[in-house]
């Protein structure tokens, strides 16, 4: 049994060195951490960590706090950093496949709480990094935060296109909004939040939709479990969301372990290489 955090970021905790925070959470049985960025150096600092370490792997993107007059120049130059890494990075598995420690775009999307960047800026950046994901056949990892409605308006315009496919991550939605993700194809990922005592809608969420659909993550160093609350969150502590789910939809923990593992390497493309 093991684990698999698809959504951390490992240059934001401060509490623990990047080796520390690999090392402790392996011996917690997190096999492979999605270590994201929200910006271009953050996505520079995600690549390097997935060259650094055995079973880190790299999502770059740029975050909807950070694409205040999102144009061109920004686009070209993400373009550029995952298409360096790419062409440089690629290793070729027994299977002739070729694969790369890159695995997705994000985190990209819509962010209304407290968010100063005005919503067409949002808009504009979130659709062209959708379009840079299918160019180079990569999924989207995508924020939501307070914007239910513009994320499907955006995300209606992609669904079925081909190689498009996306997740929900840190969901905090209702019921309404998770159905709707899942028929336009997405995957809803879950947080420390859905151990929280006043998530009842999360609770719901990840009681009524197929485990199928599922990821677990830690969104580190943010959203501690509950029973963890008030420290500084890591990817070893994943394994109390496993616990939660576990306990919501009556399944052993190693069952969601297993299940949610192989929905995760199967839609980021994850192996050792």
């Amino acid at each position: 049994m093991y684990y698999i955090d698809t959504h951390a970021h490992i240059d934001m905790i401060k509490t623990l060195t990047p080796e520390a925070v690999v090392s402790k959470s392996r011996e917690e049985g997190v096999k492979y951490i999605i270590n994201v960025g929200i910006d271009l150096e953050s996505s520079e600092k995600s690549l390097e960590f997935a060259q650094r370490f055995k079973g880190v792997f790299a999502s770059a993107g740029i975050h909807p706090h950070n694409v205040r007059d999102f144009g061109k120049k920004d686009l070209k130059n993400l373009d550029s950093l995952i298409n360096d890494y790419i062409t440089g990075n690629y290793s070729e598995g027994r299977d002739g496949k070729k694969s790369s420690k890159l695995v997705a775009v994000g985190e990209i999307g819509f962010d209304f709480y407290r968010s100063q960047v005005p919503e067409e800026d949002m808009e504009r950046a979130f659709s062209a990094q959708i379009e840079l994901a299918i160019k180079y056949d990569m999924p989207v990892i995508i924020h939501n935060r307070d914007g239910d409605k513009k994320t499907l308006d955006v995300v209606r315009k992609y669904a079925g296109t081909r190689g498009f496919r996306a997740v929900v991550h840190c969901f905090s939605g209702g019921i309404d909004f998770a159905n709707e993700c899942l028929d336009l194809g997405l995957y809803i990922s879950f947080t420390g939040i859905v151990t929280f005592p006043n998530a009842r809608d999360v609770v719901e969420v990840v009681r009524e939709i197929p485990i199928e659909r599922i990821f677990i993550e830690t969104d580190s160093p943010f959203l501690a479990p509950q029973a963890k609350r008030g420290k500084e969150n890591y990817p070893g502590y994943v394994k109390y969301v496993a616990e939660k789910i576990a306990e919501i939809k009556k399944l052993s923990v190693e069952e969601v372990a297993d299940i949610t593992s192989k929905n995760a390497e199967e839609f980021f493309s994850l192996k050792e290489i």
